[in-house]
């Protein structure tokens, strides 16, 4: 439908399908939005200095013009009227293809269809006036409908060895050797004698190998086993709950720095070209889990700064990403595995490793080139257990690290990973040994987005920084953990562990020892708790504060789905209070709700109250709260009238 010529970077884009967001509806004075699709084509210098941190680019095959092309999808969504948009431009980092901004600000739902009112969510992005804008950055995608994907060259002919790790919930026969739905790179010689596959019943114990007569690259297609490069199958089934590691060798490695030139050219485009399909005065990037490691990445390798020199973005949400980056820059990266992503540097300051002699920080290149955005780091309690999330704000000899001037750390006390939806249904796959952890942070997201607005358009100082300090003593050992709020019921002996790893790199990127060898861990820390149960330090959202249940970041497996040692992935866990005194399990010593609230409005009063302080703090905003009281009256509801099986 439409071809906008660009500068060198972003030779044009192509928009092949627009139309009017929810028939035309007015979102507050910005009036319409309108939603457009289509391919964004690039085009990079090899020879330019500041494209040096992409590992292989030089070796990539070039065009007539010496330069490296690839292309990407692109979305983006506007206001109809460009004179009514508020002049900030929000790039949503896309996970695994997905749109997140929307489901975390806009309370809509990614797997609805595009564009739908579900997906949309509500109004209070569009009714700002900001203009959204999606790239596809990773390579190993499937084509399917609503994921936005990059598509650039291979390096023909080059060797070398990936690895990677997973854990099954029930026996089955093979698995991929992609992570969740990303393709993985295919066995080169499916009978390699050097191919590894490892098991280990523990995250804290080294794998031990399995013969490689027992197992094979295979799929089992009606009980006859078939090669298959891109599956692993194991005599008798995989163990549920056990965890397995494997390596093996391949081939033509795809650029994945690629993605990290593209979102900074792009945003580049369109805050300093003319004809750019779209315009803004303050550009944001917004990125939650594995995009959030992305955005970390890409200010440690200094893609803040654009081929002019000037800075990329101006603000960040980095959200979810815990102590991880890595994954993006590699060859052979597997950008959608966490495995092997924790690595050092972990904070923005500067430091230094005594164990292994590294040194660095995450804007460390920011700061030299004075392009350091402001940054919010936010964090659910899943990532103190799961993501070492202690790490990005201690120092390597166990103090409190001072946080920049450019940068504010959240955390929200006693979540998991990704808000839960009531009422809760449990997939087989992620059954806990507790209900799913049903604390909603994503109101004092969307007030924290209007706060680093502020301080970005009109420096307005944000909240002060609320999360676990040692010095406190609200950032602690698993061994200082208060345990009284959690009789009767299994807790983990350790947070997940993050080791250093060592690939032997020579050359940034390129490993030399797959799978790494793993030395000491880093230190992880973790939030103390109340005689409850509850998490002290951070936001405490209402329903915390006032609270129903003890909410841990952590749930461990359930026996049904095996490994009840260890941490379900990216889940936490909900126990109840009982309701009276009476119903309390003998060495429960947590007041009974009858104990705590006289009556449900007096329950309700109290979240009131808890929530009002937050929007006086900044951390709520008042047009939330009618939410947060549905909310609550809900939990009330089921955990009163003894429905726990919905929780």
């Amino acid at each position: 439908m439409l071809a906008t010529a660009a500068c060198a970077q972003v030779a044009r884009v192509d928009i092949t399908q627009r139309g009017e967001l929810l028939h035309a509806k007015h979102f507050g004075d910005i009036g319409a939005y309108e939603w457009l699709e289509g391919r964004a084509h690039f085009t990079l210098d090899p020879l330019n200095p500041k494209n040096d941190a992409i590992v292989d680019l030089k070796l990539a095959p070039r065009n007539a013009q010496g330069l490296v092309a690839y292309s990407a999808d692109i979305a983006i969504l506007r206001p109809r009227d460009a004179s009514r948009a508020n002049g900030v431009v929000v790039f949503d980092v896309v996970n695994r293809g997905r749109h997140t901004i929307l489901e975390y600000l806009n309370r809509g739902n990614r797997s609805a269809p595009a564009w739908s009112e579900a997906f949309v969510g509500d109004d209070f992005l569009l009714k700002q006036g900001v203009t959204l804008v999606w790239l596809g950055w990773q390579q190993d995608l499937p084509p399917l409908d609503g994921y936005l994907r990059m598509a650039g060259p291979r390096i023909n002919g080059l060797n070398g060895r990936v690895w990677g790790e997973f854990t099954v919930a029930s026996r089955v026969a093979d698995m991929s050797l992609g992570d969740r739905l990303s393709i993985p790179y295919a066995v080169a010689d499916v009978n390699e004698p050097t191919r590894w596959l490892g098991l280990s019943p523990s995250r804290a114990l080294a794998p031990k190998p399995i013969p490689n007569h027992h197992w094979a690259f295979a799929r089992m297609d009606k009980g006859t086993r078939v090669p298959d490069p891109l599956r692993v199958q194991v005599e008798g089934g995989f163990v549920p709950g056990a965890i397995y590691q494997f390596a093996y060798n391949t081939r033509d490695p795809q650029i994945a720095g690629l993605a990290l030139a593209g979102v900074r050219d792009l945003m580049s485009w369109i805050r300093h070209d003319a004809g750019a399909i779209v315009r803004g005065t303050h550009a944001y990037a917004f990125g939650i889990s594995q995009s959030g490691r992305f955005l970390r990445q890409f200010l440690y390798e200094g893609f803040n700064e654009d081929l002019a020199g000037r800075p990329v973005f101006d603000a960040m949400m980095v959200h979810i990403a815990g102590g991880a980056r890595r994954g993006f820059n590699e060859r052979f990266a597997q950008p959608s595995r966490t495995t092997g992503s924790r690595v050092f540097p972990f904070t923005d300051n500067e430091q230094k490793d005594a164990e292994t002699g590294e040194a660095g920080g995450l804007l460390t290149r920011a700061r030299a080139a004075k392009v350091a955005p402001k940054i919010f780091y936010t964090h659910s309690s899943w990532e103190y257990w799961g993501s070492g999330a202690s790490a990005t704000h201690t120092t390597m000899n166990g103090g409190d690290i001072d946080i920049p001037a450019t940068s504010c750390v959240y955390s929200f006390a006693g979540t998991q990973h990704v808000p839960a939806r009531l009422p809760l249904k449990e997939a087989p796959t992620t059954r806990g040994q507790l209900a799913h952890n049903p604390l909603d942070y994503r109101p004092s997201l969307r007030a924290l987005y209007v706060a680093l607005d502020q301080w970005t358009r009109e420096n307005v100082a944000p909240p002060a920084s609320r999360y676990p300090r040692i010095a406190e003593r609200s950032l602690v050992a698993r061994a200082a953990l208060n345990t009284a709020g959690l009789t009767g019921i299994n807790v983990p002996e350790n947070a997940q562990p993050v080791f250093r790893l060592d690939n032997g790199e020579k050359e940034p990127g390129i490993a030399a020892i797959v799978p790494p060898k793993v030395g000491k861990p880093y230190t992880v820390l973790l939030p103390q708790l109340d005689n409850d149960g509850n998490e002290l330090p951070g936001i405490r959202m209402p329903a915390l504060a006032a609270p129903l249940a003890t909410y841990s970041g952590w749930n461990l497996r359930s026996p049904a789905i095996g490994g009840p040692r260890e941490l379900l992935q990216l889940i936490g866990g909900m126990r109840p209070f009982a309701r009276t005194r009476d119903e309390a399990i003998p060495g429960d010593e947590r007041p009974a709700i009858t104990e705590r609230y006289t009556s449900r409005n007096a329950y309700l009063e109290r979240i009131a109250r808890e929530a009002n302080t937050l929007v006086k703090e900044r951390l709520l905003l008042k047009e939330d709260l009618p939410q947060i009281a549905a909310d609550a009256g809900v939990m009330w509801d089921m955990v009163m009238q003894g429905r726990r099986d919905g929780l």
